[in-house]
């Protein structure tokens, strides 16, 4: 159950998004030029109950460095265990949950796949790195709900740092950054 609930946790993380007021034209992804960035601290998740399965929760510290074209993810259950493992860049991406190594052609085929675990509802995971920095994707649409607020995606990002709270249906992902390097 903790390999499936990690697996799942792995998959999550990849996801976020928030809305506003108004609505942007959408723009061009970001460059392949773009800066690296480098997030630590813990992750906590929530699945709500739905007819026929129990809720799930769990929480995790997770390194996350480099930038949607170029990076790495590193998620370590409490005690120190390697929960999962995912790098990607021009060569693919490969994700390590535990048991075994799963290849990807780009990070929206590994949202795909996480978000078939998590109930069918891809996980953005492009658009983690501008969430991160309290800011929408610029590869769509967003609308402003409040200060640090806004939706995208289908996904609710609430940005009060260090912590930034993604929200999309039952599935609930809490981060809070214990340090943010450029």
């Amino acid at each position: 159950m903790l390999g499936r609930a990690a697996f799942a946790l792995v998959f999550a993380l990849a996801i976020l998004a928030m809305g506003g007021c108004a609505q942007v034209p959408k723009p061009e992804p970001a460059p392949a030029t773009a800066t690296p960035q480098s997030w630590q601290g813990k992750l906590g998740y929530r699945l709500e109950a739905s007819e026929g399965e129990r809720a799930q929760a769990g929480s995790a510290t997770f390194d996350l460095q480099g930038t949607s074209e170029q990076g790495q993810l590193q998620l370590t259950s409490p005690l120190g265990t390697t929960l999962a493992s995912a790098n990607w860049g021009p060569a693919g991406l490969n994700l390590f949950d535990g048991r075994e190594t799963v290849s990807f052609a780009s990070l929206d085929d590994l949202g795909a796949a996480l978000g078939q675990r998590l109930g069918g509802t891809p996980l953005p995971l492009a658009a983690l790195f501008d969430w991160l920095q309290g800011q929408p994707w610029p590869g769509a649409t967003h609308e402003i709900q409040a200060p640090g607020q806004f939706l995208q995606l289908g996904w609710r990002v609430e940005h009060q740092a260090p912590r930034l709270r993604l929200r999309h249906d039952r599935l609930t992902l809490t981060m809070l950054i214990q340090a943010a390097l450029s």
